[in-house]
């Protein structure tokens, strides 16, 4: 039986949280954690371009926000290229994937968009799920 669109996404999250959480301390994925709960509001607020962008521009040492940048690349890439969306070259190539995303129709980067913004809601949950450190009253907030 196909999996829905949901579990892709859930999955998806799940297996690049737990990467994450391999890699790093306890103390280093607390801090990841609590950046990516705020990255919904940062792509509603400038986009998903500019966050990307943002994230690139502060990119260094495996950094979150490099982290961050590489898993929505990863995401775009993987669930859009062969679409007319990504070329395989925007795997790669970080100027590629922005002239891709600069490229794109209206319609198009607002679907990339709304699509990123619903895996990262799963990426938010598991990544709060799944730190040690995080305290309970601000999983609480969340809601």
């Amino acid at each position: 039986m196909a999996q829905t669109k949901q579990q892709k996404r859930a999955e998806f999250a799940l297996n690049n949280i737990n990467e994450v959480k391999k890699s790093i301390s306890d103390d280093d994925f607390h801090e990841f954690a609590t950046f990516v709960v705020g990255l919904p509001n940062t792509v509603l607020a400038n986009g998903l371009g500019q966050t990307l962008a943002f994230l690139l521009s502060k990119a260094k040492d495996k950094n979150k926000q490099e982290r961050t940048f590489n898993i929505l690349k990863k995401y775009a890439t993987e669930n859009f290229v062969g679409t007319g969306k990504f070329n395989e070259t925007s795997k790669s190539s970080n100027n590629e994937f922005f002239m891709c995303i600069n490229k794109m129709e209206q319609t198009t980067y607002f679907n990339l968009q709304r699509e990123t913004l619903r895996m990262l809601e799963w990426l938010k949950r598991y990544a709060r799920a799944f730190d040690s450190k995080k305290d309970s009253s601000s999983s609480e907030k969340e809601e």
